[in-house]
């Protein structure tokens, strides 16, 4: 089997071992003694346990050594094009902060310092192409659950997630306050300039309550408040971040903006908070101001972690970021609808659900060769043991990996290293089982994992509406792929294996030639 090198590659103890450091160091060390050497500490740790873990990929189409190779030379070049430019470093921290929640990655040339570890990683690739077998699978049971952490959930926990906390006028602009510092802009739209750390000079200069209602300058009975007047309450259906207007000085009031109570918990889920603790107040309109320009009022509503919602003269509403270059502030409002996104606890499922398909074929074909020649059910044990770990290995990720919430990349990365290794393990029993056959098992396990992700899927794009309403279908779409799964295992199990002839040994008199003459 072509990967089989890459699954002892990442299993080997120096790439066990670089994961554990890296895993300690960005979790324990980097806040205990943060400075120089734990930061270049998870630069060698990475470097050294990436190869094996791209090889694994890249293993599927290309030659052993050429995709060793090719997963050093990848690795190192993605490295140094990330420590060395400001577009390769803006790219990884987008990439993994849909992985494993907000990130930011920052070019250093000094990080290049790290590089040789690719050296360490490229010698353990030499000593496992001559592992012996019992070892490395010993080995890769204990070992897979750290390989999937080392690609999963390996970035430090941060303390805060950035919001816009207050919004009033000052002058001609708009100040808002936001991740501590306090920002303004002309137009309320864009254009926004770090001002200081500090209150301006005005209504922000001595805080009191939030201003969760406020009127049009040309007419006082014509005003605006956020949904609640203030009280943020997770038990009113989600029905968080709106404003109510009236125009008639508070007799009646109707709803002028909103995200709908149905979609409140899509939005959430897309912005995800620390040690994934909600807080459910930084996901609402908290505060309102109205200021008076050419052609009527603007209205600009605080939205907390969602940026803000502004009412231009011409009455129509729309969610705008708040976007800093020169801070780093960047908050963007999260869309109603968006293919995949904020799933992870479908996926949560998704992957161990999987690897048991996979046993269940597994054994059914394992079965059958059973009943022909009174063995073969040893073939389903690793799977088995690694299904096993499936839990454990997702808890782990669930603490290492916290700050990402219910985002889908940690999760899909996550289900993907499970299925993958489930896939190598079920494919590498080619003594008693077909390999070609055992395809079909792995194919129609895959397709009960697809199709318990089909109704979150649907929701993420609207239907249904409430994600209450897709509880249980994914199991149900999931058990009724259960007769495909056992009818690909029955047909897996009816054939043998073509085992390699080998010669005898001793040889046989006469198979090594005729005997000299005296």
């Amino acid at each position: 089997m072509r990967t089989g090198v890459f699954l002892r590659w990442a299993a080997h103890p120096l790439t066990v071992g670089a994961t554990v450091v890296l895993l300690l160091n960005d979790h324990v060390l980097k806040q205990v003694w943060p400075g120089f050497v734990t930061g270049k500490l998870s630069d060698v740790a990475g470097l050294a346990a990436a190869p094996p873990v791209l090889g694994l990929l890249l293993g599927l189409f290309l030659t052993a050594r050429v995709g060793a190779a090719a997963a050093v030379l990848v690795t190192g070049a993605g490295f140094a094009v990330v420590k060395l430019t400001a577009a390769g470093a803006g790219a990884a921290s987008a990439a993994w902060s849909v992985v494993n929640g907000p990130s930011v990655v920052l070019a250093d040339p000094a990080d290049l310092v790290a590089l040789p570890a690719l050296g360490l990683s490229w010698w353990a690739w030499h000593r496992v192409t001559t592992a012996p077998p019992l070892a490395f699978r010993l080995r890769l049971v204990v070992a897979l659950p750290f390989t999937v952490l080392a690609i999963t959930a390996t970035s430090a926990p941060s303390a805060t997630l950035p919001s816009v906390d207050s919004v009033t006028s000052e002058g001609t602009q708009v100040v808002i306050e936001a991740d501590g510092a306090y920002y303004g802009s002309v137009s309320g739209v864009d254009g926004w300039r770090y001002l200081s750390r500090v209150p301006p000079q005005g209504p922000m200069a001595s805080p009191s309550t939030k201003q969760v209602e406020a009127c049009a300058p040309e007419a006082a009975t014509h005003c605006y408040r956020v949904h609640g007047a203030g009280v943020v309450d997770d038990r009113r259906g989600g029905r968080l971040l709106g404003v109510d207007e009236t125009t008639d000085g508070g007799r009646t009031w109707r709803t002028a903006w909103e995200v709908p109570a149905a979609r409140w918990e899509f939005v959430q889920r897309q912005h995800p908070f620390p040690a994934s603790v909600l807080r459910v107040s930084q996901v609402a309109s908290t505060e309102v101001s109205v200021r008076a320009v050419a052609g009527g009022h603007q209205v600009i509503v605080a939205n907390g972690v969602d940026g803000l919602a502004v009412r231009g003269a011409d009455g129509a509403w729309r969610r705008v970021p708040v976007v800093v270059p020169e801070t780093g502030l960047d908050l963007r409002p999260a869309p109603l609808t968006a293919f995949g996104r904020g799933i992870g606890d479908t996926l949560l499922v998704t992957g161990p659900l999987t690897l048991l398909a996979m046993l269940i074929g597994t054994t059914v074909a394992a079965g059958r060769v059973r009943a022909r020649h009174g063995r073969g059910l040893a073939a389903v044990l690793p799977l088995a043991a690694f299904l096993g770990m499936a839990l454990p290995i997702s808890g782990l990720v669930v603490f290492f990996g916290s700050n990402a919430g219910l985002t889908t990349g940690l999760w899909l990365v996550t289900a993907l290293c499970l299925t993958g290794i489930g896939a190598a393990l079920v494919l590498g029993q080619r003594r008693t089982l077909v390999r070609s056959r055992m395809l079909a098992v792995v194919a129609a396990a895959v397709l009960a994992g697809l199709a318990s992700v089909v109704p979150a899927l649907g929701w993420t794009l609207g239907h249904p509406q409430e994600h209450a309403a897709t509880d249980g279908f994914d199991l149900i779409l999931a058990a009724a792929c259960l007769p495909v799964i056992v009818a690909a295992g029955w047909w897996a199990g009816a054939r043998d294996p073509e085992l390699p002839v080998e010669p005898p040994w001793p040889p046989l008199p006469g198979a090594i030639g005729p005997m000299p003459g005296p």
